[in-house]
This record gives structure tokens, C-alpha cells and sequence, in this order.
């Protein structure tokens, strides 16, 4: 029995429904539920090539504010609605999603099941594993892995 379910949500076509799976196993197993999303945060080198400009070290790069917020919310209120007793929205950046996922809002909160969506990689992330991925092998606690077949 699941005490504490964290959903990780990311932008997508399946991020409600994902949303949806977490909280029908939070009504089912009474538990409490953590929503999160991971902006990502990427350092991105300066090009020195030119010798005549200063730049700094690094420059870090924020994923730019989406709404993604204001949807947890919603979802927050409907969690409440159904009788979720207690509900929370955690929003941060990381150049880890998987990582602060894992390792920090999971172990922080207790997290006993983790929820996470998976897609087709692309690009170069097929060679290198995606979120989800990362999550399963990292997780302190049992993962829920929801294919979003919806790409």
C-alpha cells in the first residue's frame, strides 16, 4: 500500500492523463500526493573562438514559464475535490530532471511510488536515455512508468 505518490509532470499530450493515473492510485491507496515538474536547466558554453569578447564562465538557461504552474494547481484543486487529503505542488529547475526527481523531491517527501510519462526519444536522446529512464534507475521507491502513446 502506497502512503505518499509523487506524479512528475511534464509538458505533453498526455500530462492529464497522466495526472489522472496518480490520482486515482492516491484515492485508491488513501495516500497523499506530491505533483512536480522540473523545469530544465541547461549551462550553455560561451564560444571563445573570436579571442576579442569577454564572455562569463557559463551561462545558465531556465526553461521559460509555461504555465506549468498554474496547471499543477489545477490539478492540486481537483485532487482535493475527489479527497485527497493533503496535496503539493513542487516546481524547480535542475540540469538533472531525473535526478532532482529521485533524489531530492522524492527522498524529500517520502515518495513511496513515483509516477513518471515516457515517449519515443529523439534525436540524440535515443543514444543517451530519457527521463523516464533515468528515473527507474535511480528511484529509492517503486515506478509507475505511463507509455504516452499519444506522440
Amino acid at each position: 500500500m502506497y502512503k505518499n505518490i509523487l506524479v512528475s509532470v511534464a509538458h505533453g499530450a498526455n500530462a492529464y492523463e497522466l495526472f489522472r493515473i496518480g490520482l486515482d492510485m492516491a484515492i485508491k491507496n488513501e495516500a497523499r500526493l506530491t505533483l512536480c515538474h522540473i523545469k530544465n536547466m541547461q549551462y550553455i558554453m560561451p564560444n571563445y573562438a573570436s579571442g576579442s569578447v569577454y564572455m562569463p564562465q557559463d551561462v545558465v538557461y531556465y526553461e521559460s514559464n509555461d504555465g506549468i504552474e498554474e496547471t499543477l494547481n489545477m490539478y492540486k484543486d481537483e485532487a482535493l475535490k475527489k479527497g485527497i487529503s493533503k496535496v503539493d505542488v513542487v516546481v524547480t529547475a535542475s540540469s538533472t530532471p531525473a535526478l532532482a526527481i529521485t533524489e531530492v523531491v522524492a527522498k524529500g517527501f517520502e515518495i513511496d511510488l513515483i509516477v513518471c510519462g515516457s515517449s519515443n526519444s529523439k534525436g540524440i536522446f535515443k543514444f543517451f536515455g530519457n527521463v523516464a529512464t533515468e528515473i527507474v534507475k535511480t528511484a529509492p521507491c517503486d515506478v509507475l512508468v505511463v507509455k504516452n502513446n499519444k506522440v
